[in-house]
């Protein structure tokens, strides 16, 4: 296919060009004189400068990270290049040349191609919003991963000194009701009360890890109001959030002794329940990859 040559004055873009080209021609085969995928006729030179710039861009980028470019395909290149250089908000520009950096990298091995017309449909705005809200989740989950291991290390000691309470409590309680010959009085309730604190705080021990596990794997909330309605129908629409529902009763138990001829010392009764639910927006696990994506290789 024959190239159509473009008038360029500029010594600073003419200079752009030649880096870009260099860079491009690392990325796909066969080279960019033959593909002319820069220097097509319908591109606009507002179009191919900020092709260029975002070109540029991509290869600082590898070049910080130690990246070397790796081919990749021309379905996935071709409408990347082509959606960037409509691009005109700063900061997705760096935006789109962080996720070629990141598409070119073979260590990270990142082949999605709707991540490109994902990064086209959304506004700065939208995407800083979602951005946050998976950074916050990161920092959260550091903190919580944290929290485990000090768990971890301190659970065995916690459920020993607990047990050996309790046993001691279970033999006091023997030895009162041997002397008193009753298996009720006020000594013997005092005597409960603390044993059944020291067991509500085992049972509290070991369903910690299995909370904090749970709280690690929630999903990021995007804050109420952040997005404008029509806003947040976009990053639903492309997949990156979710609406989610939560149902959860809320009842009270009450404990009172047991006067039956019976094994149980106590009677549980459940008053009224009322079941209410929740609605979050959450962030999906594509938006998590997405955003994982445009986000500079030192920074994951």
């Amino acid at each position: 296919m024959e190239n159509k040559k473009i008038d360029i004055t500029s010594t600073a873009l003419e200079k752009g060009i030649d880096t870009a080209k260099e860079f491009l021609d690392k990325l796909i085969m066969p080279a960019i004189e033959e593909t002319g995928l820069l220097l097509k006729d319908k591109v606009t030179m507002w179009k191919f400068k900020n092709q260029v710039r975002m070109l540029n861009k991509a290869k600082i980028y590898c070049e910080k990270n130690n990246i070397s470019p790796k081919i990749i395909s021309l379905k996935l290149l071709c409408p990347l290049l082509d959606y960037s250089g409509f691009e005109e908000d700063e900061i997705l520009q760096d935006k789109w040349a962080v996720l070629l950096s990141n598409l070119v990298d073979s260590e990270q091995n990142i082949e999605n191609h709707v991540f490109p017309y994902i990064l086209s449909q959304l506004s700065s705005k939208e995407f800083q919003i979602l951005d946050k809200v998976y950074d916050e989740k990161l920092e959260r989950v550091r903190k919580l991963k944290i929290e485990l291991e000090e768990f971890k290390a301190k659970r065995p000691e916690l459920e020993r000194q607990l047990n050996v309470k309790i046993a001691e409590l279970n033999e006091r309680i023997a030895q009162v009701e041997l002397k008193t010959k009753a298996l009720f009085n006020n000594e013997v309730w005092e005597i409960q009360k603390e044993k059944r604190k020291h067991e509500s705080e085992l049972h509290t021990i070991k369903h910690n890890e299995s909370t904090i596990m749970f709280k690690i794997g929630r999903p990021a909330t995007i804050p109420y109001d952040s997005l404008k309605e029509y806003e947040l129908s976009n990053v639903i629409r492309l997949g990156l959030v979710k609406e989610e529902k939560e149902f959860y009763a809320r009842s009270q138990t009450l404990e009172i002794p047991n006067d039956r001829d019976d094994d149980r010392r106590y009677i549980n009764i459940d008053l009224e329940i009322d079941v209410e639910s929740d609605k979050d927006n959450i962030l999906t696990e594509l938006g998590e990859l997405f955003i994982n994506a445009c986000k500079e290789k030192n920074s994951h």
